[in-house]
């Protein structure tokens, strides 16, 4: 494990510790970062460049909600309970120490908490989403440049074979290098 490896691993465990997506797009960085100026005419150096980013997807393909869907938008705001012993909370939220029933703060409380987290699920799953599309650019425009021969994809495929990356992440990459025009 090289420095870079290294730098993105920790990324990830801070992530999945404090689960910030500000560390994801630190990790996409210090890999662009460390691949930028690199020639990749240079095969070692292109196998290094193309394993960084099967690392990066095997850590990315782990913090992403397959089931995650983007039209199913989390609600805005908890109804306040309808009424106790006459009195009728406004709609919108409502300060929780009003609400004079234990119960009913609790589960007013509760359905709050509930909201807040489907919120930051969503919003953590759409800008690992947004850091994916951004990295699969990358990882297309290195198989175009340098993945063009059959014996690259020789390479592509043992490396792809060692990776533990989804069936489904093999498979688009697999796309990717395969594209009309390359080859």
């Amino acid at each position: 494990m090289d420095i870079t490896d290294k730098q993105v691993a920790e990324k990830f465990g801070a992530f999945e510790k404090e689960r910030q997506p500000a560390l994801v797009q630190e990790a996409l960085e210090t890999i662009e970062a460390s691949l930028k100026d690199v020639p990749f005419v240079d095969k070692s150096a292109r196998k290094l460049g193309l394993t960084h980013w099967l690392r990066f997807f095997e850590a990315l393909d782990r913090n992403v909600d397959a089931q995650w869907n983007p039209k199913d938008l989390p609600a805005k705001g908890v109804p306040p309970p309808s009424s106790y012993r006459g009195v009728v909370y406004p709609s919108g939220e409502v300060d929780p120490s009003l609400i004079t029933d234990p119960a009913e703060r609790a589960r007013y409380l509760q359905a709050l908490k509930d909201s807040k987290d489907n919120e930051e699920r969503f919003n953590i799953q759409l800008q690992l989403r947004r850091i994916d599309e951004r990295a699969m650019a990358n990882v297309e425009k290195l198989l175009a440049e340098t993945y063009t021969a059959s014996a690259d994809q020789q390479e592509l495929e043992k490396l792809l074979g060692e990776s533990q990356l989804t069936n489904e992440r093999k498979e688009r990459l697999r796309q990717l290098a395969s594209k009309p025009g390359r080859n």
